[in-house]
Formats: structure tokens, sequence, C-alpha cells
């Protein structure tokens, strides 16, 4: 809906319509959607109660354990209250400790416990199955030059939001 008092963008005269189905856009929300509808049921098929976004939240803190709680939500791009949700359900299923940081008393480090670090390994493989079931038929370089071009969307995109 246009603002009152305001013209059309030129451009909106010459588009005769849009296709929802051909934007670049759309696909890549529609395989981000499925792809996480499938390793969700991939995971609980196994007998796993841990969603993607946990499963990601667990394999940055494999990556980088003692992360305080803000740096952890940039790395998985999550909000301060996603985050906050996210660990206080994992904390709460024993899977991550926080502990006060020695240099700011006001943050929190967060760390795997063996009950997380080993739900961890175990969800690696069912995810990387996961990954070779939604990148077959598609080459090494057919997967190098897609991590090129979304990377390079991304750095277009972040330039957008400074």
């Amino acid at each position: 809906m246009a603002k009152t008092g305001t013209k059309p963008p030129r451009s909106a005269t010459k588009v005769k319509s849009y296709s929802l189905d051909q934007s670049l856009g759309f696909s890549i929300y529609r395989v981000h959607t499925q792809g996480t509808n499938v390793l969700r049921r991939a995971f609980q098929a196994a007998g796993y109660d841990v969603t993607p976004e946990q499963w990601g939240v667990l394999a940055r803190l494999r990556e980088e354990e003692g992360a305080n709680q803000t740096q952890l939500g940039q790395k998985t791009l999550k909000d301060r209250h996603n985050i906050t949700r996210i660990l206080n359900l994992l904390e709460k299923r024993g899977y991550i400790e926080r502990r006060p940081d020695k240099a700011d008393k006001r943050a929190y480090r967060v760390f795997l416990t063996a009950a997380g670090r080993a739900t961890q390994e175990e969800l690696a493989p069912i995810a990387l199955d996961y990954r070779k079931s939604a990148f077959k038929g598609l080459t090494q370089e057919d997967l190098r030059t897609m991590r090129i071009l979304l990377e390079r969307i991304v750095k277009n995109l972040e330039k957008r939001l400074q």
C-alpha cells in the first residue's frame, strides 16, 4: 500500500506482474524452510527433541565453546530474545551451562555440558546425511560457486543495513 499523497514508483508502471515463484529470494526461503522441516524430522526420527535452531547453537558452541551470549547470538544470526530463549531451553535440558564472565561480571559465557557435547556429536552425522541428501546431484564446484554467490548477496544486503 502506497503512502497517502505519494506517487507510485516509476518502475511500478513497467512491471506487468510479479511472480513470487520466480523470485530468487522466495526460492532461498523455500530451501531454508523445507530444509529446516526435513532436518527436524530426521532428528525426531532418531529420537531427539532438538530443533534445527537449537542444533545450530549446539554446533556453534562446539566450535566456539565459552562464547558469551551476545557473541553466540551474532554467530547464529539470532537476536537477543531468540538466543536467550534457545539457551534457556538448552540449559533446562542439561545441554549447556552458563558461567559468569571473569572479565565482565554482567555477562555469562556458555559451555556445553557432557550431555550437550554427546548430543551434538550424535546429531552431527544426521545433519551431515541431511546435507548430503539436500545437495544430491550438485558437484563440489556447484557448491563452491553457490557459496560464493550467496556470500556476495549477503555482503550486498549488509551494505544496505549500514
